[in-house]
């Protein structure tokens, strides 16, 4: 029986969020610092447009240079490879940078990413970006109303892949990922930032994926997967 994972990207599959490495690197740390600051009058999509503005003028070449230096978590080759054995179709969705995501999802043997589409002109960034949303479709109570709404990417791929009985594994760190952890029928708090997701999480992990494999797999087993 196929199922469905998806998983987060900055502090999941990666060691550091993104915009944070690219703002260190490119000299931009006070400038999203400034953002963080102003964070909690804005909402989520809001904040995104915000950061995408930094980048502008930057080439991709080098924001792609910089992402692909973040350290990638002990073991996420081998989870996916995993998850693949299991007959499980694999996502990465982020509200990160897409185009970032691809590089990172080809290097894992991921099958799908979604993201927010930063936008490019002859190599250089423009500062735009294109924001898939999706939340306003979902009507959840008290919705973060982020830029790529997780919950309705996995709704989608759901449909797309014509996965029944919610075989869903979601996996994630942060509160933005606490829709499609609560909604899945295996919610992953993965090294969790946040006491929400540990709350409504089947499982919780503290250390690396060699260890999550091994719950998983317990999980699965106890379950007839």
């Amino acid at each position: 029986m196929r199922w469905l994972a998806v998983l987060d990207m900055d502090g999941t599959l990666l060691e550091h969020r993104t915009v944070d490495v690219l703002c260190e690197k490119l000299g931009l740390s006070t400038n999203l610092a400034e953002i963080d600051r102003i964070s909690k009058n804005l909402r989520a999509y809001e904040i995104s447009l915000k950061i995408a503005k930094l980048f502008s003028g930057f080439s991709a070449a080098k924001l792609e240079e910089i992402f692909d230096t973040i350290p990638v978590v002990k073991g996420a080759k081998d989870f996916v490879n995993f998850l693949e054995s299991r007959e499980f179709v694999t996502a990465i969705v982020t509200d990160s940078y897409e185009f970032l995501a691809s590089r990172l999802a080809k290097k894992l043997g991921v099958d799908i990413v979604r993201g927010n589409k930063l936008e490019i002109r002859n190599g250089i960034v423009t500062g735009k970006i294109i924001m898939p949303m999706g939340w306003e479709k979902e009507k959840q109570p008290n919705c973060q109303r982020k830029s790529v709404c997780k919950l309705h990417v996995m709704n989608e791929l759901l449909n797309k892949y014509s996965i029944k009985n919610n075989r869903t594994l979601a996996v994630g760190d942060s509160k933005s990922d606490l829709c499609i952890i609560r909604k899945a029928k295996i919610g992953v708090a993965f090294r969790p930032k946040d006491e929400d997701i540990v709350n409504v999480a089947a499982i919780v992990e503290h250390s690396d994926f060699y260890e999550l494999i091994g719950k998983l797999k317990t999980f699965l087993e106890s379950n007839g997967n």
